[in-house]
């Protein structure tokens, strides 16, 4: 069996990857892709825990507009670390917390009801966004404003227009393409509960959507029937589209099974979904890279790396507001991949006598200030001059120049620690119950370096990157800012 589309607790599911993949063993789902709403929080989790028995394909669902009216894409088989796909997942996040603020500032002038701050902020934190909604008709109820959650949305969220906030279709679908996925229309005729979209309203988002790049069509749908069905098949022969089919499954939280791809009991094959094929393909071909470097600002466990401006030398360079950030630039890479990889190259050569450095200090109350001495792992700014970041990417490139040739190389044993790591992101060494002695990661790491190669050429060429780009804006240095 085969199921396309999917939602965990990441978004407004209720289940965990790893309660999921229980539930689509005992479903006999073997081929699937959880395409969470606006957030892709749920990639390293399902690849982590999706058995290798199972197809597990990476996908997304964004909540969209044209001028026709509001529509969702769904994204399959991306790479997560291109700019363009990840400043639209961040783009999409701060719409649905702009919506969530708007509904909340209505009620308050329509209604006199104030949310206080610490209420607002766990209503629209980034874990979860997409349930706002869920949250803020609870904190209504709770605060004697309704009697169910039902009556609160009929009175407080459905008079509140917000649809005009959301992103352009146009956007995701390009982003989806540049991050070289499919971008699909979900449920064209409309999602469960929705008002279903026909004959010339359906043909002009079908014509804007396929004018912007879209490549496939949702055909089999858990609220479909067979003549629904057959109509969008039609829809996807005629325009040479991708044929894909999910349940739209969100745990308790919706009442449709895993693996219901239509309302008249027909069982899908992954055969009848040609989307599968060419996922299988482009991952064949161009598989997604082990050591990631995200050209976008990643909130979990990252170090953070940007050109930036000291505003005044004189005051604490520590302080964030006291940074002018060129984020058009940013790039991110996990805490481990950097300590793994990375580390000694920027430890050496980090410049603690740099003005910018000598003038960090901890923003605790104290009459005495507690400056900040080397380079500091957590949330504060390492600062770089141009040269320094050049003298980081040549021995970069110099220990690359190594590791392909002998990666028993003694000049390699400063880091040869970090590189002994690289199985942690193979996914065949994920599960295993006992640690590899040295020897072992060594002859792993012997037979795949290739992985730290690919990963060493593309944080150089990024880095280069970002340094042309802060130069000609005149940003004076780069910043290096651990989670």
């Amino acid at each position: 069996m085969v199921d396309l589309h999917m939602h965990t607790k990441e978004s407004d599911g209720t289940d965990a990857e790893w309660q999921l993949i229980e539930k689509l063993r005992e479903a006999g789902i073997k081929t699937f892709s959880v395409t969470d709403h606006d957030t892709i929080g749920a990639v390293l989790g399902m690849e982590y825990w999706a058995p290798e028995d199972m197809l597990y394909i990476r996908g997304v669902e964004f909540s969209c507009l044209t001028e026709v009216r509001n529509c969702h894409i769904l994204g399959y088989g991306f790479n997560k670390d291109v700019r363009a796909f990840g400043m639209m997942v961040e783009k999409a996040n701060r719409q649905l917390r702009k919506i969530a603020e708007t509904h909340m500032e209505y009620i308050a002038k329509e209604f006199g009801i104030e949310i206080n701050d610490e209420d607002k902020q766990e209503i629209t934190m980034y874990y979860g966004l997409t349930m706002w909604k869920d949250r803020l008709v609870e904190k209504l109820v709770s605060l004697g404003h309704a009697d169910s959650k039902a009556e609160a949305i009929e009175k407080y969220i459905k008079p509140c227009k917000t649809n005009h906030l959301r992103p352009d279709a146009r956007e995701a679908i390009q982003a989806i393409l540049a991050a070289g996925g499919i971008p699909v229309w979900a449920h064209p005729y409309g999602g469960a509960g929705k008002r279903e979209m026909h004959g010339e309203e359906f043909e002009r988002q079908l014509q804007i959507l396929l004018e912007a790049g879209l490549q496939g069509i949702e055909c089999y749908y858990s609220a479909y029937d067979e003549e629904q069905v057959n109509s969008l098949l039609k829809v996807a022969r005629k325009h040479n589209l991708w044929v894909s089919g999910g349940s739209d499954y969100h745990g308790d939280n919706k009442d449709v099974a895993l693996g219901t791809l239509n309302s008249y009991g027909k069982v899908v094959t992954e055969d009848e979904l040609t989307i599968i094929a060419e996922l299988r393909r482009r991952q064949k071909e161009h598989p997604f890279p082990l050591i990631e470097v995200e050209e976008w600002h990643n909130y979990g466990d990252s170090f953070w790396l940007m050109p930036v401006r000291v505003k005044d030398i004189t005051k604490n360079c520590a302080y964030i507001d006291n940074l002018d950030c060129m984020k058009d630039e940013e790039i991110s890479i996990s805490e481990s991949s950097f300590e793994d990889f990375l580390y000694p190259m920027f430890k050496k050569h980090f410049d603690e006598n740099l003005p910018e450095n000598k003038n960090r200090w901890e923003s605790y109350p104290s009459e005495e200030r507690k400056y900040v001495k080397g380079f500091e792992w957590y949330l504060t700014d390492n600062f770089y001059t141009y040269g320094s970041i050049e003298a980081v990417l040549t021995d970069i490139e110099a220990t690359a120049a190594i590791l392909a040739e002998d990666y028993d190389e003694p000049r390699l044993d400063e880091i040869r620690k970090g590189l002994r790591n690289l199985p942690d992101y193979m996914p065949g060494y994920w599960r295993r119950k006992e640690k590899l002695s040295a020897e072992e990661a060594d002859n792993i790491v012997r037979e795949n370096r290739e992985h730290i190669l690919v990963f060493y050429k593309r944080f150089v060429d990024s880095l280069r990157s970002m340094m042309k780009a802060g130069e000609d804006a005149d940003y004076k240095l780069i910043s290096v800012c651990g989670p």
